[in-house]
């Protein structure tokens, strides 16, 4: 016995090392994600300026909650999981799936293009129209991004291969961009979208071709109930509903306008650094929780040394870019921006908050403990709604802001006292595939 300790805690160092190496490789990953769409964005900015940048926002917003709310919220996990256990590709196991989807899909993102028919109605014909139907085709899009990638992870493509598939996109997209910059050329945010959902499009059709090919055997197709039963279970805690459904910047621009949503997109992309942090952290902490479970001192030990990790890196984050808020965005958006300052600072102080809420939720879904997660998440909802809206009827940023940091708070709050009385189960749930951003 005594002769297999070495081994032991060598195997021990090399999971630790393993994390520690996932996690940076998520990490490096998600932060050239995130200066991809910090670029796009400030390109876009100076595009189209306050008003315009505004306007892509709530498109962006609106279609992100339609597909967060339907396909693309938690089935692209169940959809991971399933393949995965049974060791099928997707072009197998879904196949008959994607076309009794569509309508849903469809349903939902026209009702959300609906909408922003709605607050667009006194503006021109074809902007109004043009924003609609960009929510509509974007909201599908972000489907259908989510459920590749759920169908790579579940297929076990190599990680560079899922991370391309998040990359290429917003790559492309600044490449047009920048391009279009240097010749001058400016575009109104109808225009400015459809070259948008154009680059993404059609780096989603090359990107189907890393799926593997199809077997063509009938029993691998995937059970459609199963699927939504598994779908169920998490989607509250996988959709993460005060962050993950872009619900303050919806009701900001509905309530206060394109304007101010344009500057409270600023705010809120600062915080954006932050966000990835978190969330990288989380997808490397819950499979590595869930592979401790019938190891409670290990899972333990673990689970602590991930959380003070988490706090550490998350407040330097939020630390530095409070120090060189006003530069970043005098340099980077331009004066215009600026007077996005103030909330900025509630904003980044939010991100870091929400950064380690959702580091919670991930120890309390490896734990089997996404239910408490999800109520904890649906009972806060409501409350950020409220706050918003009184912010927005003082005509307050900063107060969206100071709601935001105090949901989170309350939030880490909560579950952090989840995570204090829970303890090492069978059952693991797993995450939410990360979205392609569209600025």
């Amino acid at each position: 016995m005594l002769l297999d300790m070495p081994n032991q805690v060598r195997g021990e160092r090399e999971r630790r090392g393993g994390a520690m190496a996932s996690w940076l490789l998520l990490a490096g990953g998600g932060i050239v994600s995130q200066l991809l769409f910090t670029i796009s964005g400030v390109l876009a900015a100076r595009m189209l300026g306050v008003e315009g940048r505004g306007q892509v926002v709530l498109v962006a917003s609106l279609a992100g909650m339609a597909s967060q709310l339907t396909l693309g919220g938690s089935l692209p996990n169940a959809i991971t999981k399933q393949l995965a256990e049974r060791g099928i590709v997707a072009r197998d196991g879904l196949r008959g799936l994607v076309r009794r989807w569509i309508p849903l899909g469809t349903l939902a993102a026209a009702i959300a293009g609906g909408y922003m028919l709605y607050l667009q109605w006194d503006a021109p014909a074809v902007m109004k129209y043009g924003l609609a139907a960009a929510v509509v085709v974007m909201g599908m899009q972000g489907m259908a991004s989510r459920i590749l990638m759920g169908s790579m992870m579940g297929e076990g493509t190599k990680p560079v291969h899922v991370a391309l598939t998040g990359l290429l996109p917003q790559a492309l997209v600044v490449a047009v961009y920048a391009t279009a910059m240097a010749l001058g050329i400016r575009w109104n945010a109808v225009e400015l979208l459809a070259v948008t959902l154009s680059c993404v499009g059609l780096v989603l059709l090359a990107r189907l071709r890393v799926l593997a090919r199809p077997t063509g055997r009938p029993e691998t197709q995937l059970d459609r109930r199963e699927l939504a039963r598994l779908a169920r279970r998490s989607h509250i805690s996988s959709v993460g509903p005060i962050d993950g459904l872009s619900i303050d910047r919806m009701l900001v621009g509905s309530l206060l306008g394109s304007f101010q949503l344009g500057l409270y997109s600023v705010a809120f992309a600062l915080g954006g650094l932050t966000t990835i942090f978190g969330r990288c952290l989380e997808l490397v902490a819950l499979p590595r929780i869930a592979q401790l479970q019938t190891d409670p001192v290990a899972e333990a030990h673990f689970v602590r040394r991930w959380l003070l990790l988490s706090v550490a890196v998350l407040a330097t984050v939020v630390v530095g870019m409070l120090l060189v808020l006003v530069p970043v965005i005098r340099l980077t958006f331009g004066a215009d921006f600026l007077g996005a300052t103030e909330c900025a600072r509630w904003m980044i102080i939010a991100s870091g908050l929400l950064g380690f809420r959702r580091v919670l939720i991930g120890v309390l879904q490896g734990r089997g403990r996404g239910r408490y997660a999800s109520v904890t998440e649906l009972a806060l909802t409501p409350l950020v709604v409220l706050g918003v809206v009184l912010a927005a009827g003082a005509e307050s940023l900063v107060g969206v802001g100071i709601t935001m940091t105090a949901a989170a708070a309350v939030g880490c709050l909560v579950h952090g006292i989840g995570v204090a009385r829970s303890h090492p189960t069978a059952s693991a749930e797993l995450p939410p595939q990360e979205t392609i951003p569209i600025p």
